[in-house]
């Protein structure tokens, strides 16, 4: 299924999925007047055009078919939100709500807000949305019944407050420092360390969230100086993680409330066994020599990011292979990159780590010229002068490790 930005073609299939939801689904609980009322048979098509054209809209789409829609205003309100009925109970709202929220995040925004249908009330309540009030709406002469409902968005995934730099004297003077690091690296031992890491979280006041793996340790975790300082002082004292390198930047405010360390069986979910990125990946690029390689038209550059993470924005020429999930990269792999094996490949993500994955797996299947780019987007973009960049759009940070 795919998850994409509406385009003007789509209008007259959203009206008319408008329509037929609204009179197939809503009608369990809204009498048939209400519904011809709320959904009347003049769609006004060209309407349709301009209502999408001027909000965020999402549409799913199975196999050419337009199955769901969803908008989204720049102040956080969630306008129509609708699933074909044939598409219920799915996964079609949920991945949808995925993309409102995602965008809401890059928007910098704090709350989201939406009027919804007898019908949809627990779908968004599911979705951690608190009832407000209940409402009576006028509707071409009917009267429905509708829930306004809010839901905060999670501080950890707002970054309007985080900043690279520091005051004109060179002193920062923010009180908490994020730092984001992974390291793979053989941790036999992970599952002892969890209680030793969360103490010395706890005893320092981090918060955030670290996973820990047999394949090795990822983590975004803030706190003061000192707090960060020992946590990656006693991480690299352990001579498998001596070479662990981190990002940082600062926050006015704790963005997290609770330490989490957990143990996963996977840093990043791949599924696929026996791939080692500590013993081999593809050729790290850095940033600076990064637009000289994807300016070569022999290279083939792959955005292994998500659908909702493309959408956002890309480097200029780059193949969205429309993954719903990074998992679905070696299928990816598989079916569409076959006869590739002798081609130069560049390939990039947010952070770095999705590459090292995917570039440890490329390499076993044969591929022989892999290259990704080193530290991911965050860090070409805050190394390369924007004058230069071939980046296009926006770029979302937001992952599951903070989502939880």
């Amino acid at each position: 299924m795919l998850i994409r930005l509406f385009q003007p073609e789509d209008s007259d299939r959203i009206a008319q999925l408008f329509h037929d939801t609204i009179r197939n689904v809503n009608i369990a609980d809204y009498s048939l007047a209400q519904v011809k009322a709320w959904a009347p048979d003049d769609l006004n098509f060209q309407d349709w055009q301009a209502e999408c054209s001027h909000k965020f809209t999402y549409v799913a789409e199975q196999s050419g078919e337009i199955v769901g829609f969803a908008q989204l205003e720049a102040n956080g309100h969630i306008d129509c939100f609708f699933c074909h009925k044939d598409y219920q109970r799915c996964g079609v709202g949920t991945r949808l709500y995925r993309a409102l929220e995602a965008k809401a995040i890059s928007l910098n925004l704090e709350l989201l807000f939406v009027e919804v249908s007898i019908t949809a009330k627990a779908f968004f309540k599911s979705r951690g949305f608190r009832l407000v009030r209940e409402q009576q709406v006028s509707c071409r002469g009917e009267q429905l019944t509708n829930f306004v409902m809010e839901k905060q968005l999670p501080q950890s995934a707002i970054h309007t407050a985080l900043t690279t730099e520091a005051n004109a004297s060179g002193h920062n003077p923010d009180p908490c420092v994020v730092a984001t690091f992974y390291h793979f690296t053989k941790l036999d031992n992970y599952r002892e360390m969890q209680p030793l890491v969360a103490e010395l979280g706890d005893r320092y006041g981090l918060k955030g969230v670290i996973l820990l793996a047999e394949e090795g340790i990822n983590s975004t975790v803030a706190g003061d100086r000192d707090g960060i300082d020992a946590l990656l002082s006693y991480l690299r004292a352990d001579p498998r993680l001596q070479n662990l390198e981190h990002k940082e930047s600062y926050c006015q405010v704790m963005p997290y409330q609770t330490l989490k360390v957990r143990i996963r069986p996977e840093l990043v979910k791949f599924g696929i066994e026996h791939i080692d990125p500590s013993k081999e990946v593809g050729i790290y690029v850095e940033p600076k020599e990064w637009n000289q390689l994807i300016s070569d038209p022999d290279v083939l550059v792959i955005d292994t990011r998500n659908i909702y993470e493309v959408e956002f924005g890309t480097f200029a020429g780059a193949i969205n292979p429309h993954l719903e999930f990074f998992h679905e990269f070696p299928n990816y792999v598989q079916t569409a990159l076959r006869d590739r094996q002798h081609q130069k490949i560049a390939m990039f993500c947010t952070g770095g780590i999705r590459c090292e994955k995917a570039s440890a797996y490329m390499l076993s299947l044969g591929f022989e010229q892999v290259y990704h780019l080193k530290g991911g987007i965050l860090k070409y973009l805050a190394e390369v002068p924007a004058d230069e960049s071939l980046w296009q759009g926006e770029c979302f940070v937001f992952d599951d490790r903070i989502a939880i």
